[in-house]
């Protein structure tokens, strides 16, 4: 026994001797990235780190260059900096709006290629440039952390559909899908989710409001929290805790493709501005809902297959519904599809505020 315990004890060493070891003091660990376009085809990258206080508060601090390729952007950074910098820890990349527009593969890429960094990085476009939100120090727990938990707590309680770095690359690598990410907008000292960006492979071409991302999560993905706002007759309605299941279905789709969404939705009613919320204002509200989410979401199907994208995946619900799936032919006969919305809503609460 005391023989294979030294053997253990003897491999514990070496291999704990093969680790490069790092002392948390002696480097810079890099919490959030963001690259804007300049002039001439460079890109200026702005690192943030955090810096931690007697105090125990956070504050950050930037270091910027320029550079028509990221790796030399990152090399000028690191002779600017008294210690290493280190990018395992990255919470956040941000695109200028700019620069997202021109095409973002090449960063992507080499993130994706370093192993070091994890493939849940979230990334985000700036409506403006990245630097002026990486240069303020936002947040109690610094710049970087303040907007991973930013973009965390939209995805997962209200209308931000799921995007990070792995499901970024996995749609622009894909033929029947197209990339899409989080839009954030910076009032003041702070940072606000202003919609989403849509991609035509790694080119930003338009954007959703915040209005618009309601119904763009409905046909992304199944989900539940969230609130919507809308209009019964003269007064307004505020639905939470909105549990949504989406179903498609595509008809002939190597020929002229017919694509069927249908809808489910549980909400309860929060806040109805008028006097009294009675079993016939209920049902108007449901009615009131159901139409808003038929016209707008075949709305927006409509928006993206007249821009020759797909950030909804219709092509990959086709592909698991078609037996012998062409997807150059797909990519033909999408720009021909019609679209029939239809959806079901519950209303299994109340609570008034009038």
């Amino acid at each position: 026994m005391r023989k294979y315990l030294f053997i253990f004890l003897l491999l514990n060493f070496f291999l704990t001797g093969c680790v490069e070891q790092k002392i948390i003091d002696d480097i810079n660990i890099i919490s959030a990235v963001g690259y804007d376009a300049k002039e001439e085809g460079k890109v200026k990258g702005t690192v943030v780190i955090p810096v931690y206080k007697a105090d125990q508060s956070i504050s950050s601090e930037t270091f910027i260059a320029e550079a028509k390729v990221s790796k030399e952007i990152n090399r000028q950074i690191q002779m600017k900096s008294a210690d290493p910098l280190e990018n395992g820890a990255i919470e956040v990349v941000l695109f200028g709006q700019d620069l997202a527009e021109k095409g973002v593969y090449e960063i992507t890429d080499t993130f994706e290629r370093d192993a070091r960094i994890g493939a849940r990085l979230f990334l985000a476009v700036v409506d403006g440039t990245a630097d002026e939100i990486l240069k303020k120090n936002i947040g109690n727990l610094g710049t970087g952390t303040h907007l991973n938990t930013l973009i965390e707590h939209n995805m997962r309680h209200r209308e931000l559909p799921r995007s990070n770095l792995h499901l970024f690359m996995y749609s622009y690598y894909s033929r029947v899908r197209d990339p899409f990410l989080p839009y954030l907008k910076l009032e003041g000292n702070k940072v606000k989710v202003e919609g989403v960006a849509l991609f035509d492979k790694d080119k930003a071409i338009d954007y959703l409001n915040d209005k618009d991302m309601f119904f763009f999560k409905a046909l992304m993905e199944n989900f539940r929290n969230g609130a919507y706002t809308y209009n019964v007759g003269d007064h307004l309605v505020t639905t939470y805790n909105i549990t949504m299941k989406r179903q498609f279905d595509v008809n002939k789709a190597m020929t002229q493709p017919k694509v069927n969404v249908l809808i489910q939705l549980e909400a309860h009613i929060r806040e109805y501005t008028g006097k009294k919320l009675d079993p016939k204002i209920i049902d108007k509200a449901r009615v009131a809902f159901e139409q808003d989410i038929n016209k707008k979401t075949k709305e927006l199907l409509e928006r993206f297959r007249d821009q020759h994208i797909d950030p909804v995946g219709v092509g990959m619900h086709a592909r698991t519904q078609t037996r012998n799936f062409d997807e150059e032919k797909w990519n033909e006969v999408y720009q021909n599809a019609t679209f029939h919305v239809s959806s079901k809503v519950l209303i299994t609460e109340t609570g008034v505020i009038e």
